[in-house]
């Protein structure tokens, strides 16, 4: 018989990363190994095969089909070999441009407007590269994504391209009922990540009066309209009471998950809240409280706690983020960050970061960065600075760190987070440090908080 693989699924292959099945609505790829993916590249219409077991569960999963002899895959699905590493995601900020004027964005290295953004060739060109390198998904974000004067039509783009908006970051202000049906027609389905910061607070937050409610009703809508929401929820002192009303409030509109972070010292909130930044075992302590209590009660929705915790509480069990290796081995070729080493990171200036939310304080602190307006895609991806940060592994951590290289936790740690690093590398020092020790992942280990939270949540599973 003669099969061909479905319209919703392609193949791939990159330097080190050889054998990727992309499902045409997720993120990343589907890694199979050589015999499945050997198979898959004869479901090409032209081999002849033999019935086997291997076939009939592809085919059951409608990863492939019997059909015609010459019937070959679409122009999508058919096999592509990349001679360059595997980075199958971008995080682009559109523009910098935002109706809001949030006191603690960490786009803005001080409270002067942010306001650049992509020239449409210039996208157009940097899709078109993305597309060329086996890109898969992209996630929208600014500033506020959809002040972009062509938003819809960059969406569009997006999908003529064979790509996906896997996530639109936005504060839902421009949603609309109209959105969504495009966004329907199109068959994009992104996660779609509104930032609300607490009942009573948001509108002070977002520098807007009434945002409180037109970000509800942004989740509303989404949720009405069958669209996954995920909440992005600051945590300052100023709203720690309201965070339990403000996490079943979410959970009984129905949104997935809710992700709550420490409202992070970087200069604009310096200069607007800085005495209403918990200190890190503030951070811990109020959060482990709220998540032990939340736990207990009957909701669905998961939340995660920035750098410290994830609750799924309809499984009734949890996860530490701090723990990269729970058996405590080291794996010295590990990357620093898996999450930047398959996304590549883009701010509305073009310069390739390692994360985005270094974005606001690495110029200001004298870290380059490659820039996409001045070197192509594919050269950013296979060599220079942003290649160097995100291809860092353990070995290279360990080597580099003088507080990292003989910690007793870091085969259980990894490191922690490089913009937490890179961040109180400046509090400490003044000096801006890609290598130095992450605060919140020693304060946790070093701390006791690793047994604290295990005994704390010990009625769960983890």
């Amino acid at each position: 018989m003669f099969y061909r693989l479905t319209e919703n699924y392609a193949l791939r292959a990159w330097k080190y990363a050889p054998h990727g099945v992309y499902f045409r609505y997720a993120e990343n790829p589907i890694r199979v190994d050589a015999d499945t993916f050997e198979l898959l590249l004869k479901c090409d219409g032209a081999h002849e095969l033999e019935e086997s077991e291997e076939l009939r569960r592809l085919a059951e999963q409608g990863v492939v089909a019997p059909c015609e002899k010459g019937c070959a895959p679409d122009d999508w699905s058919r096999y592509r070999k990349y001679d360059h590493r595997f980075v199958p995601k971008m995080n682009l900020m559109i523009t910098g441009k935002c109706n809001y004027n949030c006191l603690h964005c960490f786009n803005a290295a001080d409270n002067a407007d942010v306001m650049k953004e992509w020239d449409w060739d210039e996208l157009m060109d940097l899709f078109d590269q993305a597309a060329e390198c086996g890109m898969h998904a992209i996630t929208l974000t600014g500033g506020e994504p959809m002040l972009y004067p062509r938003f819809l039509d960059a969406v569009r783009e997006i999908y003529k391209r064979g790509m996906v908006l896997g996530k639109l970051t936005t504060n839902g202000y421009f949603l609309t009922r109209e959105i969504l049906e495009e966004f329907r027609r199109l068959n994009c389905s992104p996660l779609i990540k509104i930032s609300f910061d607490g009942v009573g607070h948001h509108d002070r937050m977002r520098g807007f009066r009434g945002a409180e409610k037109r970000t509800l009703d942004a989740f509303r809508l989404c949720i009405a309209e069958g669209f996954d929401t995920m909440a992005q929820t600051q945590v300052f002192r100023g709203n720690l009471d309201s965070l339990g009303e403000t996490l079943d409030l979410l959970d009984s509109m129905g949104v997935r998950t809710t992700r709550l972070i420490r409202t992070t010292a970087v200069p604009r909130w310096i200069k607007n809240g800085a005495d209403e930044t918990l200190s890190v075992p503030e951070y811990f302590e109020k959060t482990l409280d709220l998540v032990d209590r939340y736990m207990r009660g009957d909701h669905k929705m998961d939340v995660i706690v920035w750098q410290f915790l994830h609750a799924y509480p309809a499984e009734k069990r949890f996860h530490m983020e701090n723990v990269n290796s729970p058996d405590g081995k080291v794996t010295p070729t590990r990357p620093v960050c898996v999450g930047n080493r398959t996304m590549m990171n883009v701010t509305c200036e073009g310069d390739a970061v390692p994360c985005l939310q270094m974005a606001g304080y690495a110029a200001e602190f004298g870290y380059e960065c490659d820039n996409l307006h001045e070197r192509r895609l594919r050269d950013v991806i296979e060599g220079g600075k942003w290649h160097d940060a995100v291809c860092a592994n353990h070995h290279t951590l360990r080597k580099n760190s003088r507080e990292c290289g003989k910690c007793a936790w870091f085969g259980t740690c990894g490191g922690g987070c490089r913009a937490l690093a890179m961040l109180g590398s400046v509090e400490k020092d003044g000096v801006i440090d890609y290598f130095a020790a992450d605060p919140f992942a020693c304060l946790f280990f070093k701390g006791g908080w690793y047994d604290k939270v295990r005994e704390r949540l010990k009625d769960f599973d983890c």
